[in-house]
């Protein structure tokens, strides 16, 4: 629908919305409307506030007309986009609103048998009243009928009649303002909206087990309570408690100038239950954010009311149900989002297409879950993303090379998922890439040699593959690069010499593969003073362990065994193996005898060092005869 909506439409089409709603209800029909932290992070949760434009003043007689026809309405009243309209009621701050509703008579009754007593309260209905706010008894009327909108639009009106939900202790809540010492105003038109607002954060409240929260809980609903605390007589926007932690600080609750709800972090909480419908009033809300708590049930479709919508996280909760619905991730979903991480939950379903959509997507975080499908290739018009994380799901399909677009992304994770098919070229044209976490999958084909144009890489986990070919020298291009797990491959050919020029590295693992060749003497020195891991075990190495091996000035852990060596063990000088840990040598062809110096460093010698786990072939064969080695301080011996 093109254009901008009038007042006059406004009304109008909320007028049919409600009317087909409430037949529909009394008919029988259906409701109407929309039902990690990992490892680590390094982004910053930003919020920001985005300044709504008013509608203008002109009357759109043909689309009023089209919807009041009585040959037309039914037929078309589904071309209307009612998440824009809503949207557009709310930011008209100057109109005046009355909010009465027709109202359908509700089906006649069955005879019922003579009356017996009952102790029951008679039930209070839940459909509109027509009132005039001029009348003194107007409050809780216009109130039930405000709130009867919001149910029709969230599509929870049976959860009015229910004197246990959410929604109803809501109401009742509210409807006690009536007799404040300054009363809730039911009438202005811009208080409309906020009293909207109020009465979502109060279902959020009792929805999500406010009375039992770590910060903002009000036992009793105490309106006499400061400022900080949830559910006071006060201006909702004070509710919001400043939390400072860790992280610095930040407050619950935050309003906009003109007193919308602009931000939710009610993060680590002890929240319990499931996010209500009601979050879709939040018309202005740009951030919610609920990660560490025990939010269940699905995600509710009304989020797609929330144009301005920029960051909701929901992270290490319980959620369950489609992860990308429609509504809020379809062609006509959200355009905003920033910052979408919902990691750590039980979700379901697939990536959409529509996802390309989310061109100002910076985070996009679902690991942890239950996600199928594969990949689109729309992922390449997300070309603000910094971050993609979907560890620990079940994606399959191949990388799609139109990640090649995604010329931000800083930290890629798919570790632990179905993905086969090679690593595409495009792939490493990401030259921002800091994180590449490809590990636990069935990729196959080589590693592109253009991976040492990766200048700011620091992490490359791809083992547990089925990569093949060798490894490529361009890693020692990588002087930034810290960790390197390229074991349980297909890998051949040797290890690169240019190993020796990765300064920054910590961690090398290449075992568990069908390497060839000696072991580079320039992988120990104090040219890679940080590296503190070495696994170079279950190959097909061969050649003597380099002389100046204990000349590592870090190392903690080295690991040689299950390979073709031969030789002695070197020896070591004073001061050199001061950190290592373990030694592992065993399964190879080394012979003679264990220097003395070596066993110095045992952590059982005084004043000795840190070895705790030696294993080499110092068991004697079955049939007699000498151990392949004399070793007087192995921890395990082997044959």
């Amino acid at each position: 629908m093109s254009g901008r909506l009038t007042r006059k439409t406004i009304l109008l089409a909320i007028g049919a919305l409600l009317t087909s709603a409430v037949v529909a209800k009394n008919v029988g029909g259906g409701d109407v409307g929309g039902g990690l932290r990992r490892k680590r992070t390094t982004d910053k949760k930003q919020n920001q506030h985005r300044r709504l434009t008013e509608a203008s003043d002109g009357v759109d007689q043909e689309l009023a007309s089209r919807f009041f026809l009585p040959s037309k309405a039914q037929a078309e009243l589904d071309e209307i986009d009612m998440r824009e309209l809503l949207f557009q009621m709310n930011v008209e701050m100057n109109l005046d609103m009355s909010m009465s509703f027709v109202q359908t008579p509700a089906p006649t009754p069955l005879p019922t048998p003579s009356p017996t007593m009952s102790t029951e309260a008679p039930s209070v209905s839940t459909m509109p009243t027509l009132t005039d706010c001029n009348n003194p008894g107007t409050c809780e009327n216009r109130l039930r009928d405000q709130i009867f909108a919001v149910s029709v639009r969230m599509g929870t009106t049976e959860a009015l009649d229910d004197p246990n939900s959410p929604q109803s202790q809501a109401r009742d809540w509210i409807l006690e303002e009536c007799d404040a010492e300054i009363p809730i105003d039911p009438c202005t038109a811009s208080q409309l909206i906020l009293n909207e607002q109020r009465y979502g954060l109060a279902v959020m409240y009792f929805g999500l087990g406010g009375d039992s929260w770590n910060v903002g809980a009000n036992p009793g609903q105490d309106k006499a309570v400061g400022s900080g605390q949830w559910m006071s007589g006060l201006n909702y926007c004070e509710w919001g408690a400043e939390i400072t932690g860790t992280g610095g600080s930040y407050f619950q609750l935050v309003c906009d100038d003109s007193g919308n709800v602009l931000n939710l972090n009610l993060q680590s909480n002890n929240m319990v239950g499931q996010i209500p419908p009601e979050i879709g009033v939040f018309f202005a809300m740009t951030s919610y954010i609920s990660f560490f708590n025990a939010q269940t049930g699905a995600l509710p479709t009304t989020l797609g009311y929330i144009l301005p919508l920029e960051t909701f996280d929901v992270e290490s909760n319980n959620l369950e149900g489609p992860l990308f619905q429609p509504e809020y991730a379809g062609p006509d979903g959200l355009k905003e989002i920033k910052n979408f991480r919902a990691s750590l939950n039980n979700f379901v379903g697939t990536i959409p297409a529509e996802i390309g959509q989310w061109t100002k997507t910076e985070n996009l975080w679902f690991a942890d879950n239950q996600i199928t499908g594969t990949i689109p290739s729309e992922i390449g018009s997300l070309v603000e993303m910094g971050a993609f994380l979907f560890y620990k799901n079940k994606i399959s399909g191949t990388i799609p090379p139109e990640m090649g677009n995604l010329n931000k992304l800083t930290w890629i994770d798919c570790e632990d998922n179905q993905i086969v098919g090679t690593l595409p070229e495009e792939f490493f044209s990401n030259v921002e890439l800091e994180e590449v976490i490809l590990k636990t999958n069935s990729i196959s084909g080589s590693i592109s040699s253009t991976v040492g144009d990766l200048n700011k890489l620091n992490t490359f986990w791809v083992s547990f593959n089925q990569i093949s070919g060798t490894i490529p020298s361009t890693f020692g291009n990588l002087a930034n690069l810290q960790e390197l797990e390229l074991q349980s491959n297909r890998l051949t050919g040797t290890i690169p010499t240019e190993f020796g020029t990765m300064e920054a590295i910590d961690f090398i693992s290449v075992e568990s593969n069908m390497l060839t060749g000696n072991i580079p003497s320039e992988l120990f020195g104090t040219n890679l003073a940080g590296l503190r891991i070495l696994y170079l075990n279950d190959n097909q190495l061969s050649g003597t362990i380099p002389d100046n091996y204990g000349s590592s000035p870090r190392l903690k852990d080295l690991w040689l065994s299950d390979n073709l060596l031969t030789g002695t063990l070197p020896i070591i000088s004073e001061g050199e193996f001061l950190f290592l840990e373990e030694l592992l040598i065993n399964n190879n062809d080394i012979t003679g005898v264990v220097d003395e110096s070596v066993c110095l460093v045992r952590n059982n010698t005084i004043p000795g060092g840190q070895l705790g786990v030696f294993h080499a072939d110092c068991q004697p064969p079955p049939n007699g005869g000498e151990p392949q080695i004399q070793c007087s301080c192995c921890t395990a011996c082997f044959v």
